[in-house]
């Protein structure tokens, strides 16, 4: 199953500018499509993820309709054709 994954702008440096970008492949988890995605984009990662691999804690991914964090984190199963990587929004 392909995977569309969407990014926000503010990551666009580190993507070429892209904001859209299509992984070919079969992903059983978030962490295997995010690994093909480091492959095309590497500083992405780091951008993405802490130095132990988690997701950082004021960017959110979203496979589909389902927040990761709230479900298994990288290892949610991947159940959807389209992940959404942004920054967490918060304010007062």
């Amino acid at each position: 199953m392909s995977v569309t994954v969407h990014v926000s702008g503010h990551l666009k440096p580190f993507t070429k500018g892209e904001v859209e970008m299509e992984l070919l492949g079969e992903f059983e988890t978030v962490k295997d499509a995010l690994a093909s995605l480091w492959k095309s984009h590497p500083a992405l990662r780091d951008r993405v993820l802490t130095e132990t691999g988690e997701i950082r804690q004021h960017v959110n991914i979203f496979a589909g309709s389902d927040d990761v964090k709230r479900l298994k984190g990288l290892a949610t199963k991947l159940n959807s054709h389209e992940l959404h990587i942004f920054n967490a929004v918060s304010g007062g």
